[in-house]
């Protein structure tokens, strides 16, 4: 089943569309009694009851007593409403999705979050580093100020003589920083959406890679060993990876079988169905295939580069826009990452393995590569000059190595397909 602000649905090979709201021409029997009235156009209810709050907020019809004249906070809220009209366009004529819960209106407001996202870092990238450090105090009024850069590596002794009090401690503040909970949630969250296990160790020793490779760099990627190796991937990573396979394992073991909430025997199921509103409408594998040729497994490695770019461009943006860890402009994109990843995935995964049906990527798969690509430029730009340390040469010959290995491979491998397909021709 699939549905979205262009609302489709099928069932049992019967495909409806109706295009340009949330009405449905699904079925009867899809729609409970109690919510069809949520999958019913109100479009012009909308826009009235729109035009109404700009009337009040605005002070369209009192201007003189509107505003107390203070400029910035006059463009703040004329910034929030332009977002908020261009969210509920969204809502009522965003592009389809692959995903329909908790409803298909959600997603529509992702996209247009995703679209204001990738506007506003385009607006940051035409700023000088000052003005656009100046700028971050909009969102929130801590920012704009220059930070320590903290490093996990400055003593990496696991036992300390001179600390009776904790002879652990090293190990013991690592072990419970307040990251290592969202390092866990992080990987289980990567898990549900890649499903995957291969894939997600590649992805994790990527990134401990990149660590190393950018530690020069940024001192938060200065890390002991213990703390790479032990605490980041065979602890956090491994138990995140675990925890959502598990997950992924769960769903796909469901029958999905869908009954309204009104026909529901008692509270109880009532209760749970609604709840149950909050999962999957049904739950697809996702068959990467990485060895089913050169080009996909250059594909495949593409999800894997976007990814761990992603990664690192949290880590560059802190530093060039002085962002500390725990201020909640770090948590928001994080969040919106996150919710944009999971139809991009979806998306991206339905493009590699039917390439017949669905000839170019989604809309949040193009928005994903589009936002990456942005958030690249701006850490190369506001980070020319604050890297005075060259990469060690030894890392630039292991990477070189590494890149001309990865050609020759690849080109090997489509020759020898290529000759293998000459033979079976003759």
């Amino acid at each position: 089943m699939e549905a979205n602000c262009n609302y489709k649905s099928r069932t049992n090979g019967y495909v409806s569309k109706q295009n340009g709201d949330l009405s449905s021409v699904i079925l009867e029997e899809e729609l409970d009694p109690w919510t069809a009235f949520a999958y019913k156009p109100r479009t012009i209810t909308l826009l009235l009851l729109g035009a109404c709050l700009l009337i009040w907020a605005s002070g369209a019809l009192d201007p003189e007593n509107s505003f107390t004249g203070d400029q910035d906070a006059s463009v703040k809220r004329g910034i929030w409403a332009m977002m908020s009209v261009f969210l509920a366009y969204c809502l009522l004529q965003a592009p389809s999705t692959v995903l329909i819960r908790p409803h298909p209106a959600i997603w529509c407001v992702v996209h247009g979050m995703a679209v204001i996202y990738l506007v506003a870092l385009t607006f940051l990238l035409f700023q000088n580093r000052d003005d656009a450090r100046q700028f971050m105090k909009y969102l929130h009024p801590d920012l704009g100020i220059e930070l320590p850069e903290r490093s996990y590596g400055v003593d990496c002794r696991i036992y300390v003589a001179n600390q009776p009090a904790n002879r652990f401690k090293n190990v013991h503040d690592t072990l419970f920083d307040e990251f290592v909970v969202a390092h866990i949630l992080g990987w289980w969250g990567k898990a549900i959406m890649i499903r995957n296990q291969p894939l997600l160790w590649v992805l994790s020793i990527g990134f401990e890679m990149m660590e190393l490779t950018f530690r020069h760099m940024l001192a938060n990627f200065n890390e002991c060993w213990w703390d790479s190796i032990v605490l980041d991937i065979l602890i956090c990573n491994w138990f995140g990876i675990w925890a959502g396979m598990r997950t992924v394992r769960y769903f796909d073991g469901k029958t999905y079988e869908w009954v309204g909430i009104s026909r529901q025997p008692n509270i109880i199921a009532k209760v749970k169905r609604t709840l149950g509103q909050f999962t999957p409408a049904q739950w697809d594998k996702d068959e990467w295939h990485p060895l089913l040729g050169p080009w996909r497994f250059v594909q495949v490695i593409s999800l894997c580069i976007v990814f761990l770019t992603v990664e690192l461009n949290t880590f560059f943006l802190k530093f060039c826009l002085w962002i500390p860890p725990r201020n909640p402009v770090v948590i928001y994109r994080l969040i919106l990452w996150f919710l944009i990843a999971i139809p991009a995935i979806r998306e991206y995964n339905a493009y590699l393995q039917d390439r017949k049906t669905v000839k170019k990527i989604g809309a949040f798969c193009w928005l994903s590569f589009a936002i990456c690509i942005i958030e690249l430029l701006i850490c190369i730009k506001f980070g020319h000059g604050l890297y005075p340390d060259p990469m060690p040469h030894w890392l630039v010959m292991f990477w070189t190595t590494a890149g001309i290995s990865l050609v020759v491979f690849l080109i090997s491998w489509s020759w020898k397909l290529h000759s293998t397909m000459k033979r079976k021709k003759q």
